[in-house]
């Protein structure tokens, strides 16, 4: 069970016993009695407080955790997490478990990620220029419209991803395996596409490659074909 939904059930107990506070609280009143007063008057301040702290935005308390997940000891599994439109430029997220995660529109500018697990994580419009994403798991993600420029994501895992329209200027994709990647009018221009893996189709789907290295090593003239080194 990820930490996230080890976070709803317990929520999900405290509105069970607030229920059972309140029930209890009527009868109190019903009863109109003197003798409860000072049993009421606590049962009210305990309610209230947990009311408080339930109606808190809960995407805050995911914030935080990926914010110190490392200077908690990066042991919790951030699974599942909503850090859409949040602001974390420059966090260390490096090993961390994000699987499904939803970062849509996120702010990871400078993001240290390397190895992180992000597989069929929501990340369209995401920022992540300059982020260090080496040899992170970025399978079936959802990337269009992403902001990876000048990324690092040497020996990534992009299979099946979608990069329609991504912009990858200037990115690192070194031995990185794009295989079924969607890269659709994709930014690669002044890219580093040396050995990685994918085909002449996806490199002709691209909106520009000007200034790439092809998989090949050679810098890309305008040819699509890929040669054996």
């Amino acid at each position: 069970m990820s930490r996230l939904e080890e976070r709803l059930n317990r929520i999900d107990q405290r509105l069970d016993e607030i229920h059972a506070m309140l029930v209890r609280l009527m009868a109190f009143q019903v009863a109109e009695t003197s003798e409860h007063a000072p049993e009421i008057a606590q049962s009210v301040e305990v309610i209230e407080a947990e009311i408080a702290a339930l109606s808190s935005d809960p995407r805050e308390a995911q914030y935080h955790a990926a914010l110190e997940w490392a200077a908690a000891g990066r042991a919790s599994d951030l699974s599942g997490i909503d850090l859409s439109g949040c602001v974390l430029r420059h966090v260390d997220l490096k090993d961390a478990q994000l699987a499904g995660a939803n970062l849509t529109r996120a702010d990871l500018t400078g993001a240290n990620m390397g190895r992180v697990v992000l597989y069929e994580a929501l990340m369209e419009r995401v920022q992540l220029s300059r982020a260090d994403l080496a040899k992170a798991n970025l399978e079936n993600a959802a990337l269009s419209y992403a902001n990876l420029s000048y990324a690092k994501l040497e020996g990534a895992t992009l299979r099946y991803a979608n990069l329609t329209r991504a912009n990858l200027y200037g990115a690192n994709l070194g031995g990185a395996d794009l295989s079924g990647a969607r890269l659709h009018r994709a930014n690669l221009a002044a890219a580093n596409l040396a050995n990685a893996s994918l085909s002449r189709q996806q490199l002709a789907g691209a909106s520009t490659l000007e200034g790439a290295t092809m998989p090949d090593g050679r810098p890309f003239d305008g040819d699509y074909e890929l040669y054996a080194r």
